[in-house]
Parts: structure tokens; C-alpha cells; sequence
């Protein structure tokens, strides 16, 4: 992983807004990295200071609570916080942003904003993001990278259980696809693993109770690529496209 270190301490100064921000709950391997120090093992309670990188391992994941909105991460993550954005590397974050409030996430190569809301969000290899909206009627913005920002931003809006990548330089968004929002709320350690619930979870899951009556009459679920167990599995075609594959004429068999 050193090639991500070196990626967190870029000429970008981090600086963390008082009061000081420190780690809720924690479990498994957490490590910190601070410019010209090694890394440290750290817990609960510990407070983070400008620049520090957290770096989880397997079965690893830790919780901030800030400015009346929650950061969860997952594990093989690298996250490093700045007021209430932060930088995602690898890994996968729960963010449950605070009304009138949208948060910046950044990669290597793309910024989004993420409104008010309970989403998911997951940097992957190509310097995009991977994000599933759980709970929000805003849109989600593509700002372009940090270098080249977007004016005006593109704006998507997403209902609860809606994933769309954006695409490598924060401008353009992919088709959206639809997961099955009962099932990741089920195996989400983001969502479930942690001592506290999740603050609104029982709107969540009637609300992936309500989807999964709206598509119970579709049978052709399908696997879109998941990095992480639990996170972004089932998806559903589109039902015009499941119309079209029940049109296609059936090959005959040998």
C-alpha cells in the first residue's frame, strides 16, 4: 500500500476544524499515518490531527461522528478527513450527511458532493467512485478533479437503492443500475456492524421493504462486480430491458 500513502500526502493541506475530531468506535487493525512518523495502532478516542491518514485492515472498521453527520469505514480502506470531507483512496464509506449540508469525497483523480442523506460510497481502481444511495431525495454532484474543477457541477438524483459509478475525473456519471436495497441492508457491516444503529435505519428499511414489493415481479436478478463482500452484490436489469431479452428469439437445443 505505500504507493496510496504517498498519494494522501500531496501538496494539498488537510486542515481539521476545531473542536478536535476523534474516533468513535473501532474495530480491528487501525492504523494511523502522520507525515514524518511511523505508523501507529490507534482506537477508540483518539483524536486525528491535520493530514493523518487511517488505514483499515481485513475485518477492520472505524466511526466519526462530526458536525451532526457520521463517517463509517470499512476495511482495505485509506481515508484521511478534512472538516467534514475527506479523501477515500480504497475502501468503502457510509455517510450519513446532516440537512442542508453537502460533503466532498475525494480520490485519486475525481471529486464528488454528496448531499443530505445515508449513502455508500467505494473508490475503485480506475480513480472513480462507486456509490449507492440508501436514504436521500438530493442529488448526488461530478465536480471534476481537483485540479480542473466543473462550473456547474453535474448533478444525479438517485433513489434509495440506485448505484451509478462516476466515471474517472469526476465529470461524467454511468447508467444507473438497481440493487436490491433489503439485501445489502442485511449484510452491510457499515450498516449493521456497528454497537449503535444506524441513526433513521427503520425509515431505510421500510423503504427497502416498499422496493422490494415494486420489484418482486422481476426474476432475472443478476451479480454486478462487488470488490468488497456485502456491498453492491444483486442488481436488476431495467424492466424494458428484460422485455427485450423475453423478445429475442430462443436458440434451439442440441
Amino acid at each position: 500500500m505505500p504507493s496510496l500513502l504517498l498519494l494522501v500526502f500531496g501538496p494539498i493541506a488537510l486542515l481539521l476544524a476545531e473542536p478536535a475530531v476523534e474516533l468513535g468506535h473501532v474495530e480491528g487493525r487501525v492504523l494511523s499515518r502522520v507525515e514524518g512518523k511511523k505508523l501507529e495502532r490507534v482506537g477508540a478516542a483518539h483524536v486525528l490531527v491535520a493530514g493523518e491518514a487511517l488505514i483499515t485492515g481485513d475485518a477492520s472498521r472505524f466511526e466519526i461522528k462530526t458536525s451532526g453527520g457520521i463517517w463509517r469505514v470499512g476495511r482495505r480502506a485509506v481515508f484521511v478527513l478534512s472538516d467534514n470531507n475527506a479523501r477515500l483512496l480504497a475502501g468503502t464509506a457510509l455517510l450519513q450527511v446532516p440537512s442542508d449540508q453537502v460533503w466532498s469525497v475525494t480520490s485519486r483523480r475525481s471529486v464528488l458532493g454528496v448531499p443530505a442523506g445515508t449513502w455508500l460510497v467505494q473508490a475503485v481502481d480506475n480513480g472513480g467512485f462507486k456509490i449507492v444511495c440508501i436514504d436521500s431525495d438530493q442529488p448526488i454532484q461530478a465536480k471534476g478533479e481537483t485540479s480542473k474543477p466543473l462550473d456547474p457541477a453535474v448533478q444525479l438524483k438517485l433513489r434509495p437503492g440506485e448505484l451509478v459509478f462516476l466515471q474517472p475525473g469526476g465529470a461524467t456519471f454511468s447508467p444507473i443500475v438497481t440493487i436490491f436495497l433489503e439485501e445489502l441492508l442485511a449484510t452491510s457491516r457499515l450498516v449493521g456492524g456497528f454497537p449503535d444503529e444506524l441513526p433513521g435505519l427503520r425509515r431505510i428499511v421500510n423503504q427497502a421493504v416498499a422496493q422490494r414489493d415494486r420489484l418482486k415481479t422481476l426474476s432475472n436478478a443478476v451479480v454486478v462486480g462487488a470488490t468488497e463482500a456485502g456491498s453492491f452484490q444483486i442488481a436488476v436489469p431495467n424492466p424494458a430491458e428484460k422485455k427485450a431479452e423475453a423478445a429475442k428469439p430462443s436458440e434451439a437445443k442440441p
